[in-house]
């Protein structure tokens, strides 16, 4: 069973996503300022999760979406809280998406990469349903986030926020860790590796974004100051050529 259809992890999943959180405050507005105009644009969305980015997109002109999840449970709710009737939803793996016969303008993918085994595989299926010159743009944990799951912030005496530490950023491969009670598996790559991928692919690699929170977002949750030392997120933006 895939760890999202666990029922104590997806409700405290959502939990988490109800209220302030890194998510929104800092990777969803730098994803969605560089997918910018998506007016008469066909998406597919992999990894949509429950729905929220693909709805707002929809809402800004998306001709239609295609969002995919291999979760069941988060199908469901997406369907029930985030349908529009130019959105699609459909529970599948995102290693079977080669399977699908439509091609797309623009692919997204928020946060899902750094699950996948083989980034490879997967990113020339990618370029297999993009259009020409068609888009990717796809978030992950950074790489010194998933470097080293014991890594840390430190503070001074004061409480102030003065670094991180961490190791094994030369170790690629699969890393096991524990999240909400459950055992998550996910993929470290350097960013070397992950630019190289890209370019091996297929792709034009056409910005690379790593977010960090502004003041507002700092009062609503002040541990956001840690960012500046190791940032959460990476995003990349390819075009297919």
């Amino acid at each position: 069973m895939n760890t999202y259809d666990d029922e104590n992890f997806f409700c405290s999943y959502i939990e988490l996503r109800s209220g302030a959180n890194y998510n929104d405050l800092i990777e969803t507005p730098a994803m969605l300022d560089l997918i910018g105009d998506v007016r008469g644009k066909s998406i597919l969305d992999i990894g949509c999760g429950f729905g929220m980015t693909d709805e707002k997109l929809a809402g800004i002109g998306a001709a239609h979406i295609l969002g995919i999840d291999i979760s069941s449970r988060m199908i469901a709710k997406a369907m029930k809280k985030h349908k529009r009737e130019n959105i699609e939803y459909r529970v599948m793996d995102a290693d079977d998406i080669s399977s699908i016969p439509s091609k797309f303008d623009l692919v997204i993918s928020s946060l899902a990469f750094h699950y996948i085994k083989d980034l490879d595989k997967l990113l020339r299926d990618i370029r297999e349903r993009l259009n020409e010159k068609g888009l990717l743009i796809f978030s992950s944990e950074h790489p010194l986030s998933t470097a080293d799951y014991n890594g840390f912030y430190s503070q001074d005496a004061d409480g102030t926020w003065n670094g991180y530490t961490f190791s094994s950023y030369g170790m690629e491969g699969k890393r096991d860790s524990e999240w909400f009670g459950a055992e998550v598996t996910t993929y470290h790559r350097m960013f070397s590796s992950i630019v190289n991928a890209i370019s091996d692919s297929g792709f034009v690699l056409k910005r690379v974004a790593e977010p960090l929170p502004g003041e507002e977002e700092v009062k609503v949750i002040p541990r956001l100051l840690r960012e500046r030392h190791k940032p959460s997120f990476i995003i990349f933006k390819t075009e297919a050529v």
